[in-house]
């Protein structure tokens, strides 16, 4: 049994176009794993740095990856 828990720390002034000065986004993201298995601690610890380093939510979130925009107008 594996439960996940994602929070983070944002200050919606940013998102709220209050201040110029504050990040439009998350300061901070938090994941939390609880599990319950029968396999030894060090084996299920292992399982979440695996799934970790094959995450690619992971990896775009702590790596960044360029984004582009595109805008296509009909009228």
């Amino acid at each position: 049994k594996v439960k996940c828990s994602v929070d983070g720390d944002i200050d919606l002034r940013g998102i709220l176009g209050i201040s110029d000065e504050v990040r439009n986004g998350f300061q901070n993201i938090h994941v939390s794993f609880e599990i319950e298995g029968d396999a030894p601690a060090e084996k299920l610890q292992q399982l979440v740095e695996q799934s970790r380093a094959r995450s690619a939510v992971f990896d775009v979130l702590t790596k960044g990856v360029p984004v582009t925009v595109g805008i296509k107008t009909i009228q």
